[in-house]
C-alpha cells in the first residue's frame, strides 16, 4: 500500500528564472506511487502584511495597481523583509513608508503563500494607528493612501476579491475576534 503522505523525492531541480527576489524552479519529484513528475515553483523572500485600524475603527489602505490581477485594489500595507529583519519590524516599516501611519502592531499568525510557493507570509494587525508622516514609497509604489470603516472593508474589499492578501486579512480579523456578524472586538484607544 502507498503512503499517500510521504514526502515525495526531488531528483533534480532546475533555476527557470530568478529576478527581483523572486524565481521559478523546475523540480522533478519521485511520488509516493514511483511515478515521476515535473513541478514548477514558485520561490520568494518572506513577505508580511498589516490590517492597520485607526482608533475610530478605520481600515487603513494602499489603493494601488498590481500587475499580476492587472488591475487597482485596496491592499493592506506590507511587502517583502529585508534579509535579518525580523516580519514585526518589516510590517511596522512597510506601513509607515506606504501610508505615513503608526500603531501598535502584533502578530495575527504565519502561513503559506500557496502550495506551490515556498513563500511564508506573516500577518499582523495594528490597532490605534495614527498618520505621523508623509508616505515614502519605493520608486515603483505609486500609492493612494485610502482609509475605509471596518464594516465597508469587510463587504466592499474583502468579500469581493479586492486585495490580494485576503488571508492576511482573515487571520487579523480573527485576531481582533472580528469575524462573527457584529463581534465587537478590542476597544478602539482614544480619539
Amino acid at each position: 500500500m502507498t503512503d499517500t503522505t510521504a514526502p515525495w523525492h526531488a531528483t533534480e531541480r532546475t533555476t527557470v528564472f530568478s529576478r527581483f527576489g523572486r524565481s521559478v524552479e523546475r523540480v522533478d519529484y519521485v511520488l509516493p506511487d514511483g511515478r515521476r513528475e515535473e513541478f514548477y515553483l514558485k520561490r520568494e523572500r518572506p513577505a508580511g502584511a498589516v490590517l492597520a485600524l485607526t482608533p475610530d475603527r478605520r481600515v487603513v489602505l494602499a489603493r494601488q495597481y498590481r500587475p499580476g490581477p492587472d488591475r487597482v485594489l485596496h491592499e493592506l500595507p506590507g511587502g517583502f523583509l529585508e534579509p535579518g529583519e525580523e516580519a514585526l519590524d518589516a510590517v511596522a516599516r512597510e506601513l509607515l513608508e506606504e501610508t505615513g501611519y503608526r500603531g501598535e502592531v502584533r502578530a495575527a499568525g504565519p502561513y503559506w503563500h500557496d502550495a506551490y510557493s515556498d513563500a511564508r507570509r506573516f500577518a499582523f494587525f495594528a490597532t490605534d494607528c495614527v498618520k505621523v508622516a508623509e508616505p515614502a514609497p519605493e520608486r515603483t509604489e505609486f500609492i493612494e493612501v485610502v482609509t475605509l470603516p471596518l464594516e465597508e472593508f469587510r463587504t466592499r474589499v474583502l468579500r469581493r476579491g479586492g486585495l490580494t492578501d485576503t488571508a492576511a486579512a482573515y487571520l487579523a480579523l480573527d485576531a481582533l475576534d472580528l469575524l462573527r456578524p457584529g463581534a465587537g472586538g478590542p476597544e478602539p484607544g482614544p480619539a
